[in-house]
């Protein structure tokens, strides 16, 4: 299954977050984008825990204003 996690986040931390989300094992890509949201990031995962889990590790990250996720089916 794949996962994209679609970020705004405060425009000081942006590349913060790309950082941390890069030593994440489950990405696949992430990078900053212009436009209604700040960070576009790409993830492989197995299952609906490995879901939570990975969501909750990133709703985490300083700096992280709001998050919208959109799950394979």
């Amino acid at each position: 299954m794949h996962l994209v996690v679609l970020i705004n986040a405060d425009k000081t931390s942006v590349l913060d977050i790309v950082n941390e989300i890069e030593k994440i094992p489950e990405v696949l890509e992430v990078f900053p984008t212009f436009g209604r949201f700040d960070i576009v990031a790409f993830f492989s995962v197995n299952n609906l825990s490995e879901v939570k889990s990975l969501l909750n590790k990133i709703s985490s990250l300083k700096g992280l204003i709001r998050m919208e996720e959109l799950l394979e089916i």
